[in-house]
């Protein structure tokens, strides 16, 4: 059978169900919980989002605003977990759908692409060059999980059915630059921190211009760009 017509059968199952909730009717317990991690994704860029307004929040006790951004990086790290466990249980269940293939990649650039990056921007790189380095490592990440998605059948994969490798750095390796960002908030090193340097490490660079204008790039956004460049690297791969 080709791989067209695999996929034609794969999809038999959602036309020939024009029900009410047909789509959640047919869900498979892998599906849900890669849902779960979408959903640890998404709550940690409400939690960045709040802690920014309990920081601007002068009446905010402080031990409020710190936790709700402790919040934020912890979530992508449970996603991780229901990113591992969804490929268990689906291989556990005779093999995943077409479905929960495209869901695990959404999920994932929510958790280990978006999330980062609004955790990074949260904690200070938000000059335009900043935030277009942070756009360029979610686009990356965005490309490496397309590119996946459409090469999978063609990588070489082991017995049950995993690959053997990854082209690329997989986008969950954002996990890094998550427990980095973690690291600089216990030792107060990001913008409005009470104590330390009160702005990411590694400072700023001036590439053009005056101070303060769009020629400023903080040195850690571009560690964002060169993971991005890994990510959707050819030549690079990850066993």
């Amino acid at each position: 059978m080709s791989l067209s017509e695999e996929k034609k059968k794969a999809l038999q199952q959602y036309k020939n169900d024009d029900g009410h909730f047909s789509l959640v009717r047919n869900f498979r317990l892998a599906d849900l919980i890669t849902i779960m991690n979408g959903v640890c994704g998404t709550l940690s860029i409400f939690s960045s989002a709040r802690y920014l307004i309990l920081a601007s929040n002068l009446k905010t006790p402080p031990a409020e605003a710190i936790s709700t951004l402790y919040f934020a990086h912890l979530l992508p790290i449970l996603g991780f977990g229901f990113d591992a466990l969804d490929g268990k249980v689906a291989r556990w269940m005779g093999g995943g759908s077409m479905l929960g293939q495209e869901m695990d990649s959404l999920a994932d650039l929510v958790s280990f692409g978006v999330a980062p990056a609004t955790l990074a921007f949260t904690l200070g790189l938000r000059t335009p060059l900043d935030t277009l380095a942070l756009l360029l490592f979610v686009s990356c990440g965005l490309a490496r999980l397309a590119r996946f998605n459409a090469t999978v059948a063609l990588i070489p994969s082991d017995a049950s059915g995993k690959s053997k490798y990854f082209e690329g750095l997989p986008i969950p390796s954002s996990l890094f630059l998550t427990s980095m960002m973690a690291f600089w908030v216990k030792k107060d090193w990001y913008a409005g921190a009470q104590h330390g340097l009160s702005d990411v490490p590694f400072g700023k660079v001036l590439l053009w211009g005056d101070k303060g204008g769009y020629g400023e790039i903080h040195v850690a956004a571009a560690i964002f760009a060169i993971w991005g460049a890994m990510m959707v690297s050819k030549t690079l791969r990850v066993s």
